[in-house]
């Protein structure tokens, strides 16, 4: 039987706002993120991810958000293969040799290749310090009166619209970013990194690691920042749909695309059932 693996982002995927749960739905209730958004996720979706696990798939979540947020969300989240966060910037995997009460370990040949991010003793240096193309890019959009979310991020940077300026500013600041950094739009922002990172280029590398080839991987998602890799894997599954962009593509690739039908933790729970019978297991 061939190798297998399932990528999934977190926010509106497996994990959702409090008021989309329906009531007596078993929940686990994450603390607020650094931007105050709030994570349920159900005992259904817990359960299903060690489901397929337990088929011998892999699962990774791949998330935008920041290393703080990750690390604090870790005790809430399915037991996975590989954790990504700031959008493909930082990989770990589970299993420590020291006895920690949640324990993960760094992919450091991983980390290291993000040259454009600096070296990773910088994350305890403000990022009005730190060295590498993001940071001085940080600086200049700073100097330039963008509003930057910097906080808890070590390998990327959120850029709003904000404070007089637009989103089509935004847009096309995005559109022009310099050599060697790539940019997504998640949750209405800008994420900026380096180029060798993104959620295609973190997938890519774990499937490499796991010897899984493209078509026998699936990426449950649902914001635009998803969309690169949704349209290289054999099947991308969506609980919700965070935009119009991200449904003019399911338009026009609707081969490609299972969205759900339910809403909340119920649609996480029918996609990873999904996810089942694509694989047929």
């Amino acid at each position: 039987m061939s190798k297998k693996v399932c990528f999934s982002d977190i926010d509106g995927t497996i994990m959702h706002q409090p008021e989309t749960i329906d009531p007596g739905v078993e929940v686990l209730c994450a603390p607020p993120s650094a931007s105050g958004r709030r994570g349920v996720i159900s005992a259904g979706t817990i359960q299903g991810v060690a489901k397929l696990r337990s088929h011998g798939v892999k699962f990774a979540v791949i998330t935008g958000a920041r290393l703080s947020t990750l690390l604090m969300r870790l005790p809430f989240l399915p037991a996975c293969d590989a954790y990504v966060c700031e959008s493909g910037g930082r990989i770990f995997y589970p299993g420590s040799h020291l006895d920690t009460a949640c324990p993960i370990r760094e992919d450091d040949t991983w980390r290291a290749s993000q040259e454009g991010a600096g070296p990773v003793y910088q994350d305890i240096i403000e990022p009005e310090k730190r060295e590498g193309l993001l940071w001085t890019f940080y600086r200049e959009l700073k100097q330039q009166g963008w509003t930057i979310d910097a906080n808890g991020y070590t390998t990327s940077i959120r850029v709003h619209a904000k404070n007089g300026k637009s989103m089509a500013q935004l847009q096309s600041l995005a559109s022009s970013a310099p050599s060697g950094l790539s940019c997504s739009f998640n949750l209405g922002a800008a994420d900026f990194y380096p180029a060798t990172s993104g959620k295609l280029q973190a997938a890519k590398y774990l499937m490499k690691c796991w010897s899984i080839d493209s078509k026998d991987s699936v990426f449950l998602c649902d914001d635009d920042n998803d969309m690169e890799l949704a349209l290289q894997v054999g099947k991308a599954f969506l609980p919700s749909i965070t935009s119009d962009s991200v449904r003019m593509a399911i338009d026009a690739n609707k081969d490609q695309f299972v969205t759900a039908t339910k809403q909340g933790a119920a649609a996480s729970e029918e996609m990873i059932e999904a996810v089942m019978q694509h694989f047929q297991l």
